[in-house]
């Protein structure tokens, strides 16, 4: 046995190593932890910019998901059944015969139209709806009497929504006139699972039996009557129904037909979109946040430098320095989940009337635990990804630091903390990519997202740093004072951020520039500067045979539009259906609204045309043609539509019959606004003979138009008549409405900007402290400090926000003149207030950074360096 010495020594001296080791971890990480309560802007501002960003994505999540959740649960009740027939015009014998071969209780005839409701005193423009006994195939319709509805629904009674009361200052057992008939209001409509979300539509709903539409007289006579047959029944009867009738289809392309999956509820449409995009500007305000982030924590590693180097010269390890970091900003990101699920809360309580515009009447806003759960976990993912990044400079610091008050980069790690940079922004892009993709639901969509995101971003970065160099070669030249020549020097220095700074300010405020703009501008087209001599009267529905009265009846001039209806089968011999638009903007298989007419209305002129500028002229080569073919104008968003040029020829089918149009004239509108306009016009003879309805438009004062409407429809009951300044209000308050909630996640985003000067600042407190000093000995004095910060931050924030208002105006005059067709229009007093209050912002910020950061410590400096 070989028995060797103890050496007691060295077993002393390694438990002494490990007792300093497990005394020097718990220690710091107390005195860590209490030195970053104690620095409170430091948590403030990391508790602040986390907070707001993630309660604004988990509200929007969880409204995201409650609207997904009562779709999915409503689904049926929402379309009407689980196959669905629609049309505009009245059913086929053979699509009846087929519907027939199911049992009248799995069936809905469902009969919907604009009428005028007429009271002895009141007229209002209502939604009728007409159904069989069997609605509803799926929900349940609750009236304010709690009573079943085919109890009070009769073919003399009818009930009606609660605005529908209010709007005809009337009560339960008044009889209205729709048309011709007389019905009684025999309670009120409160729910209905079919009714449709839009963003505005005309007047509330009426609900009648369906037995009752021959007393209105409306049914023959009007041709904008939307007729639906819902079904419902067990999977493979509803499979061989759907066989059969796409079949029956075939001959009758006019006729759609969707099952509840596919069919379109509108509440998806505008919901979805709206808050995909709100989400896209949270989304946006997440990424600032990172930013604020990781100048906090930068900023408070700096600041922890000396106790830092005191922890590692104590022998404990650089991972535990590390671990204590990441255990005090993981618990400073939980309690930010915390503040940020309270403050949803908040948000859902009182944004839900807001939310009116988007949401389903009936939908529940609450914290959706899933949305909760979302995300805790990006707090906390982008809480551990930002501190690697921050931390990556405790990799360089040594104990020595306490003797040169530097961090030590040693040559031979250079090479490799180089690549780190590279390796950590590849996986932040693909965790960017795969969060984007998660979040739209499509691959490419996130990867084009992501690569806008980046072109934007490098866009105003490029435009940040050829600033700062122009100010950099100004700053040379003589004619500028040495305190502006110091500011701008102060902007290029190491780790000010100053660039980013530059792009997230620009961003925000290019946003909000671009929102103010085009929402001035449309209030200024429509609302504000709305012509004098435009039409506010509209008339719809009016046979040949009525001008003469009508005229008399309204007292000012009438202005008459033939419609006819119809669809476009070829385009250039290309069919209809294999036609992609190049803009999406419009569908080339629906319904087209024809008229004829021998002039240019006065809102269009022709940018071309074959004889100068007429509209149609005579076709050569008739001779050769299998049919005859007439001359055509065209508008020129049709033609884009439709992607035909002058000389191409369009195929029309009206009601059966083929007419075959030659382009010979090219329109364009000055403007679009109240007045009609049609996309496809022809010579007066030969449509003039075609089933047609007419529309006519009237300018009167407002103050008359109750009265005009109500001796019209008393009058012509099947004519229905629109107050267009009602419209444009109605318009006016959805621009409103939309334009506030776009507005709010904006204001975050540019909050979250401010977040970032202020980080950088932090950030940078060290360099500018140390300089401060050196100005105080040179003979500066305190004031000098104070204009030296103000004149960095303004130079910064103006320049920043007065590029970001040239090119959001650049952009929004694009949008309204080419996309929208309007007038643009400078919104000067909105851009005079929103400049005034970013620069008390920025002097604000100025004067209490040099208090409360520089001005307590500079003496102290000073003194150390004499």
């Amino acid at each position: 046995m070989n028995n060797q010495p103890i050496d007691h020594q060295a077993m002393d001296s390694r438990s002494d190593s490990i007792i300093s080791q497990v005394l020097a971890r718990h220690l710091g990480a107390q005195a860590l932890s209490r030195s970053w309560w104690q620095r409170w802007i430091y948590p403030v501002l990391f508790l602040l910019t986390l907070t707001l960003s993630l309660a604004t994505y988990l509200t929007l999540d969880s409204i995201q998901q409650s609207v997904d959740r009562y779709i999915n649960d409503n689904q049926r009740a929402l379309v009407g059944g689980d196959l669905i027939l629609n049309s505009q015009q009245d059913w086929p014998s053979e699509v009846l015969a087929q519907v027939d071969t199911i049992a009248d209780t799995q069936k809905v005839f469902d009969y919907q139209f604009s009428a005028m409701v007429v009271t002895d005193e009141q007229t209002l423009l209502a939604r009728v709806k007409a159904v069989s006994p069997s609605y509803p195939l799926y929900g349940k319709v609750e009236l304010a009497s709690g009573l079943p509805l085919w109890q009070k629904l009769t073919s003399d009674d009818v009930v009606v929504a609660p605005e529908v009361l209010k709007s005809l200052n009337a009560s339960i057992g008044d009889r209205i006139t729709i048309g011709e008939g007389q019905f009684t209001i025999s309670d009120v409509l409160t729910t209905e699972p079919d009714r449709p979300l839009t963003a505005f539509g005309f007047g509330g709903r009426v609900l009648m039996q369906q037995d009752a539409l021959a007393a209105t007289n409306l049914l023959g006579q009007r041709s904008r009557i939307n007729y639906r047959i819902e079904m419902a029944g067990e999977p493979e009867l509803m499979t061989q129904q759907r066989d059969a009738l796409t079949q029956i289809l075939t001959n009758y392309p006019d006729i759609e037909l969707s099952d509840a999956e596919s069919a379109d509820t509108s509440i998806s449409n505008i919901s979805d979109n709206v808050l995909m995009f709100l989400k896209l500007l949270v989304i946006a305000v997440l990424l600032l946040s990172a930013v604020a982030m990781y100048g906090v924590i930068t900023a408070f590693v700096t600041k922890q430098q000396s106790s830092n180097a005191i922890r590692l010269a104590l022998g404990e390890p650089l991972a535990s320095l590390k671990r204590s970091y990441y255990q005090l900003l993981v618990a400073t990101a939980v309690i930010a989940c915390v503040a940020a699920i309270v403050l949803s809360f908040g948000l859902l309580k009182v944004g839900q009337p807001y939310l009116i515009a988007i949401l389903p009447p009936d939908v529940g806003l609450a914290i959706n635990p899933i949305s909760a759960i979302k995300t805790t976990v990006i707090a906390l993912v982008l809480t551990l990804l930002i501190a690697q990044r921050g931390l990556s400079t405790l990799n360089t610091t040594k104990p020595a630091t306490l003797l040169n008050q530097g961090v030590s980069s040693p040559a031979q790690n250079l090479k490799w903390y180089r690549r780190v940079p590279l390796l950590w922004y590849g996986l932040m892009l693909v965790g960017l990519y795969a969060f984007f993709a998660y979040e739209v639901g499509s691959w490419l969509l996130g990867a084009q997202l992501l690569i806008g995101l980046i072109g934007f971003v490098a866009i105003f970065w490029a435009l940040a740093r050829g600033w700062l160099w122009l100010l950099a070669k100004l700053a040379k030249r003589s004619g500028i004072g040495w305190m502006q020549r110091i500011a701008i020097h102060n902007l290029a220095r190491k780790g000010n951020q100053s660039a980013l700074f530059f792009v997230t300010l620009s961003l925000s405020v290019a946003v909000l520039t671009l929102i103010t703009t085009l929402n001035h501008s449309i209030n200024a087209q429509f609302i504000n500067a709305y012509p004098e001599d435009a039409p506010n009267l509209f008339l719809l529905d009016i046979q040949s045979d009525q001008h003469d009265e009508i005229n008399n009846l309204i007292g000012a001039p009438v202005s008459y539009y033939p419609v006819i209806r119809s669809r476009v089968i070829t385009a250039n011999d290309v069919p209809v259906q294999d036609i992609e638009p190049e803009d999406g903007f419009d569908e080339p298989t629906r319904v087209f609204n024809l008229s004829y007419a021998d002039t240019v209305m006065d809102t269009e002129f022709i940018v071309d045309a074959i004889e100068g500028d007429q509209l149609y002229a005579p076709i050569d080569n008739q001779s050769e043609q299998t049919q005859d073919v007439v001359p055509l104008s065209i508008l020129d968003t049709a033609a884009t539509l439709l992607n035909v040029d002058m000389g191409d020829q369009v195929r029309f089918d009206i009601q059966g019959i083929e007419i075959v149009g030659q382009i010979t004239s090219i329109r364009s509108r000055f403007e679009q606004g109240p007045s009609p306009y049609f996309y496809f016009l022809f010579e007066p003879a030969v449509l003039a003979a075609a089933p047609q309805i007419q529309f006519a438009t009237a300018h009167v004062p407002a103050d008359e138009i109750p009265e005009i409407q109500g001796k019209l429809v008393r009058e012509f009951p099947a004519v229905t008549t629109i107050d267009g300044t009602a419209i444009a209000q109605q318009i006016q308050e959805l621009v409103v409405q939309m334009s506030r909630l776009v507005y709010v996640f904006t204001l975050l985003a540019l909050l979250t900007g401010v977040m970032v000067l202020i980080s950088s600042l932090l950030s940078t407190s060290q360099d500018r402290m140390k300089e401060s000093a050196s100005f105080r000995l040179l003979g500066m004095q305190k004031r000098d400090l104070y204009m030296l910060n103000i004149l960095e931050l303004s130079v910064l924030g103006i320049s920043a926000a007065v590029f970001a208002v040239i090119i959001a105006n650049v952009g929004a005059w694009a949008a309204i003149t080419q996309w929208f067709n309007l007038q643009f229009s400078v919104p000067w007093m909105s851009l005079g207030i929103g400049g005034a209050a970013l620069i008390i912002l920025l002097l604000a910020i100025a004067i209490i950074y040099v208090r409360l950061v520089i001005g307590r410590g500079i003496m102290a400096r000073v003194r150390a360096m004499i």
